[in-house]
């Protein structure tokens, strides 16, 4: 991503995918107290595709599978995800964070 974009747009995108990505997360909790499968499996591919243009191909690729959970009615299964793509989240959002407050430099 550094190789096809300025480095002074870095923080930004990245500024965004955490604001993004924290809405995302507070409705997929909402989601899974409330039982709501339909916003469950919009909100997982909402993050998955986030997560996939930052290249956060864990985090995209637990999320994809929720929601594909979510889409085969296998809903119980979804649910008991929940909380480790939670704590994948934010393992993964606080390292991109910290790899920002380094900064970035045009190759």
């Amino acid at each position: 991503m550094i190789a096809d974009t300025s480095a002074d747009v870095i923080p930004i995108l990245i500024d965004h995918y955490v604001e993004e990505s924290a809405l995302r997360l507070s409705n997929i909790t909402e989601a899974m107290n409330s039982k709501n499968v339909e916003q469950l499996e919009f909100e997982t591919h909402t993050l998955g595709s986030a997560a996939f243009a930052l290249g956060n191909r864990a985090l995209a690729e637990l999320a994809r599978e929720i929601e594909k959970q979510c889409l085969q009615k296998q809903f119980d299964v979804a649910l008991d995800r929940i909380p480790l793509l939670l704590s994948l989240a934010k393992r993964s959002i606080d390292a991109l964070v910290m790899r920002k407050d380094l900064g970035f430099i045009d190759a």
